[in-house]
């Protein structure tokens, strides 16, 4: 990045201001690419590195019971092999559940730390989803102890992101989440590769895959519509702890 303290914004400006480091945090296997897989795409493309965090294996995500004693294995598998291909790099905390409780909190906030992302995308705390909605509450609670710098033996050690987004689930529609604001990313070029993504590489979800892919195309036109695109995805801000200084596009 040039070294300049402000941008003189004019009528043409068209420039986008690109994170280096993207985190997402994500209840299960596949939520980074349901909710936010066009907009990583996306930035990844501009030079963003992506960091996916996983609160759990996912392995309630079998539709057949003779599956249940396999499923950690094909998300190991899966996981493997998307990460890969979209040279992404994964981290999967591992939790049976998303309990609120101390000791997944120091882990997350220790985590953001050592990573130090410019943007951090996670789940609304209002989702409907309890794996989504309990992780959504432990990271808005490391992302405090992150802004202060001073706990879990942390003295001095803080990070503020650039941004603080929740993303949008089948869960969590953001027309039901009263009064929010929300910004749109332009995915109009990225959505057809992000549904092929799924298809690809998360074969073990097939059932929910299919099952919300009319979601996640209406969503995408209705999101796109708003900006006069064809295509988005929605973010909604949090800047109680994170400063809003770096706005997706």
């Amino acid at each position: 990045m040039k070294n300049c303290e402000y941008i003189l914004v004019e009528d043409d400006f068209k420039t986008i201001l690109v994170p280096k480091r993207i985190m997402v945090l994500a209840g299960h296997p596949d939520d980074e690419i349901i909710s936010c897989g066009g907009t990583l795409l996306k930035y990844q493309e501009l030079g963003s590195e992506i960091i996916i965090v996983l609160g759990t294996y996912g392995l309630g995500g079998y539709s057949e019971i003779s599956k249940k004693d396999k499923i950690k294995d094909i998300r190991d598998n899966e996981l493997e092999t998307i990460s890969q291909v979209l040279n992404w790099k994964y981290i999967n905390l591992g939790y049976e559940n998303l309990d609120i409780d101390r000791e997944k909190i120091s882990s997350v906030t220790k985590l953001i730390l050592k990573e130090k992302p410019h943007i951090i995308l996670a789940p609304h705390f209002k989702d409907i989803h309890r794996i989504h909605r309990n992780f959504s509450y432990i990271i808005r609670e490391s992302i405090y102890h992150c802004s202060l710098g001073n706990t879990y033996g942390l003295q001095n050690n803080l990070w503020i992101p650039f941004g603080f987004y929740y993303y949008e689930t089948p869960s969590c529609k953001f027309k039901d989440i009263y009064a929010s604001s929300f910004i749109i990313v332009d995915i109009n070029n990225y959505l057809n590769q992000k549904i092929q993504i799924l298809n690809n590489y998360y074969k073990s979800q097939k059932f929910l895959i299919d099952k919300i892919s009319n979601w996640m195309i209406n969503t995408a036109s209705l999101r796109g519509s708003e900006i006069n695109k064809k295509f988005g995805e929605a973010y909604i801000p949090d800047t109680i702890y994170s400063p809003l200084k770096l706005v997706l596009y």
